[in-house]
């Protein structure tokens, strides 16, 4: 450090000499909090551009994949559009094939009845 040289009488010499040191000392504790602090600012700054880079890169990592994911949802949604003509009677007839299957039981039924009871009154 920059030392002092100040004219000063023997009997304060050594005060002036401690002070000189106290001073010193805390200059070099300045400049040393200093530097720490500068290099703690550089890491954070470090550490701000690797996340926001990274989560800048993963958001539009994540973005095209949900494009991605809506075209293909789109392409198959056409598909489906094209045999609708298909797909919509399957479907009807899928929802009503329970009630088909108890009208047609219930018509087979009554034919047995009908013929069963003919045979009787027929012999």
């Amino acid at each position: 450090m920059e030392q002092r040289h100040n004219w000063v009488c023997d009997a304060h010499e050594d005060t002036f000499r401690a002070v000189n040191k106290k001073l010193d000392d805390i200059v070099n504790r300045q400049i040393e909090y200093a530097e720490t602090s500068a290099r703690i600012e550089m890491k954070q700054e470090q550490i701000v551009r690797i996340v926001t880079n990274g989560l800048s890169d993963s958001i539009q990592d994540m973005a095209k994949k949900l494009d991605d994911f809506c075209g293909e949802v789109k392409e198959r949604i056409g598909r489906l559009e094209e045999f609708q003509w298909f797909s919509l009677p399957v479907t009807k007839l899928r929802d009503k094939l329970f009630w088909y299957a108890l009208k047609i039981a219930l018509a087979g039924g009554g034919l047995y009845l009908i013929f069963y009871y003919m045979e009787g009154v027929l012999k």
